[in-house]
């Protein structure tokens, strides 16, 4: 792509007004997009499939048969009370543990949404429902990279530094300092970091053998009319290739139903760009440098057309940290048998499991489930915050999850980056045009890996991009990092060690704190932004002491306040953003509406799993502004700002 031409906020933060978990007595919210059945949990539900089963006893085998049975009985009374024994062309997938997908042939309107989900929460042998909602997809080593140096380069490599005495460019105090952190380890090949996205693309600075045989979990696919969200002629399989999110008007034409409502843009290849800020090759002479040199990469491919749905995601997150998923459903109404064809179990289950898409509500009882799995499993899962500047999306949100917010390269808040007190850490995202201040503050967004195909995969080219999309991809990359050098920490350590670690937030007088009165560029607090502001040098010196047993002391950190001309210009403008619509003020912006935030590098919106991102792209053209494209459905994940 050009060197001036901006590649727009794919948001992968996949964003969706869905309703949270329903409980027995819940009020069913109308979720945005489209929505094609339930997640469902019934009460004490027996596993879908036990570890060993082969080898169970003939008591235990008789004992299994009998939950099962019971389990299908206990359906049957719950089908049979909600009047689905009298509704045609549903069926049951098993998802999650021992959750069922209530799945219907056909887009459900949004009274069937709210009658449905009602009488399903109203059910004493129901344990939770949430709907199965599309979400939107929301670099001292000196590596011979050419595109690396200098500060029109891979700016958010290189070391801390500036002042405000110097050029806007060469302020990087919002920076994580890997350029520093690699004189300790630049990654190794022990951890595994499974990248759930839009799948991967081939891309001459990526190297195929860093890549692990991954999985493609997109199981939206009609045979019959060959379309679907899958986009790749079938459901779930052994092959997480990027074909392409593209959505035309075309689709919306032949498929309302299942396109209406997204975006129309051309594809995004968001996996591949998130891989490429964690993985892209250094020191080969070519290109760019990723954060972590090392780390091996498992593509697990959640969204295609639209975002990724929730019940996608879930199931990725399971098969990236080894657990029993489902690949392949029969049209059943049993529960017991809705199972055709297990997916291989992985071999290589990750350690770090990185999720960019996310939508604006809370966090539900099927994510939950799934990332207290990982949790116990020892997997750190690390979610983008989104791109609203409003309340964090889910799964950023949820309990075990590391979420990240999106600086400027100079430490205060990016325009469009959401903030709450359940995100646990910042760093920088790229900071686009968007908001009032960006003609003087956007810094350029991060230079990374892209394609250039508007539909199916052209050539790998180099764009520059911004959103919590690729800001949190920056902390899984330092993650791996550490365990590469203490094997032994748990997600929890993980979390300790990048928290005790991190640089205290910037301040400044002519700046004022983050709030939903002021919602755009602002200055983070620990209870807007996390702990602080990541610092990889140090999250790598607190691993090499936890290793050897020692005990961590932070640094004496200076106190770096923000004054400058730039920021003296843009303060007399007004405020970056103006307070949401209805503000009475507090520490963070409420938003149910799922999409990006911030405006400017070009735009592409995927409905269901935001990617959170934007770009400005090396080589390409202009895309939309996401303000301006059609609003796509979106959930925890939809796609946004990219």
């Amino acid at each position: 792509m050009g060197m001036n031409t901006w590649r727009h906020r794919t948001v992968w933060l996949c964003i969706s007004g869905m309703a949270g978990t329903l409980g027995a007595t819940a009020a069913v919210a109308a979720p945005q997009g489209p929505v094609r059945g339930f997640i469902v949990q019934l009460r004490d539900a027996p596993l879908h499939r036990l570890p060993g089963a082969g080898a169970l006893s003939a008591q235990a085998q008789a004992q299994r048969s009998r939950a099962l049975a019971l389990d299908q009985q206990r359906w049957q009374q719950v089908t049979q009370g909600v009047g689905l024994n009298r509704a045609p062309g549903w069926r049951l997938q098993a998802v999650g543990a021992s959750a069922q997908r209530l799945t219907w042939s056909h887009a459900l309107t949004p009274q069937e949404q709210r009658i449905w989900g009602a009488r399903l929460a109203a059910r004493a042998e129901v344990a939770w429902v949430v709907p199965d909602t599309v979400e939107p997809s929301l670099q001292q080593v000196t590596p011979d990279d050419p595109l690396f140096a200098g500060t029109s380069g891979q700016w958010w490599l290189q070391p801390v530094g500036g002042s405000d005495s110097l050029p806007l460019e060469s302020r990087l105090r919002g920076v994580p300092g890997l350029q520093t952190a690699w004189s300790r380890g630049t990654g190794d090949a022990a951890p595994v970091l499974a990248v759930l996205d839009t799948g991967i693309t081939a891309h001459p600075d990526l190297a195929a053998g860093r890549l692990l045989p991954g999985f493609d979990m997109v199981a939206d696919w009609d045979s019959g009319t060959g379309r679907g969200y899958a986009n790749d002629g079938d459901g779930r399989d052994a092959d997480p290739s990027d074909p392409g999110d593209w959505v035309s008007t075309s689709d919306q034409a032949v498929d309302a139903g299942r396109y209406g409502d997204c975006a129309v843009q051309p594809s995004s290849w968001h996996g591949t760009t998130v891989t490429g800020i964690i993985a892209a090759t250094a020191g080969n002479a070519q290109g760019v440098a990723g954060a972590n040199w090392g780390v091996r990469i498992l593509p697990v491919r959640v969204a295609g057309k639209c975002g990724a749905s929730v019940s996608d995601i879930v199931d990725g997150m399971r098969w990236a940290a080894g657990l029993a998923v489902c690949q392949t459903w029969s049209n059943s109404q049993n529960p017991g048998g809705s199972c055709t064809q297990w997916a291989p179990t992985n071999p290589t289950p990750a350690r770090v499991v990185n999720i960019s898409f996310g939508g604006a509500a809370s966090c539900n009882a099927a994510y939950q489930s799934a990332i207290d799995e990982l949790w116990a499993k020892g997997v750190l899962v690390v979610a983008a915050g989104g791109n609203d500047h409003g309340d964090p999306s889910r799964p950023a949100n949820c309990n075990h999850v590391l979420g990240v917010a999106a600086l400027n390269r100079d430490g205060f808040k990016a325009n469009y980056s959401n903030f709450g007190a359940a995100l646990g850490l910042a760093t920088v995202g790229g900071d686009d045009t968007g908001g009032r201040w960006g003609s003087l503050l956007a810094d350029g967004g991060l230079l990374t890996l892209g394609n250039d195909g508007d539909t199916a995969a052209g050539q790998g080219v180099y764009n520059r991009h911004a959103g919590t999309s690729f800001a949190a991809p920056v902390v899984s990359a330092v993650a791996a990092q550490m365990l590469s050098l203490a094997p032994a920490l748990g997600p929890a350590d993980l979390v300790r060690g990048l928290q005790a670690s991190a640089r205290p937030h910037v301040r400044s007088s002519l700046m004022a704190a983050c709030s939903s009165d002021n919602p755009g560029r602002c200055l983070c607090t620990t209870s807007t932004c996390g702990a602080g502001i990541l610092d990889a040098d140090e999250a790598l010196r607190w691993a090499q002491l936890s290793a050897a047993g020692q005990t961590y002391q932070a640094p004496s950190w200076p106190q770096v306040m923000i004054d400058n001309s730039e920021l003296r210009a843009a303060v007399a403008l007004g405020p970056d953003r103006e307070a949401a619509a209805g503000s009475t003020g507090g520490s963070s912006t409420g938003s149910d509406s799922g999409g990006g935030g911030g405006g400017g590098f070009g735009a592409a919106e995927l409905a269901g799993l935001v990617l959170l991102a934007a770009g400005l792209g090396i080589r390409g053209r202009r895309r939309t502004p996401a303000s301006a494209a059609r609003r796509s459905p979106r959930s925890a994940g939809s796609a946004a700002r990219r």
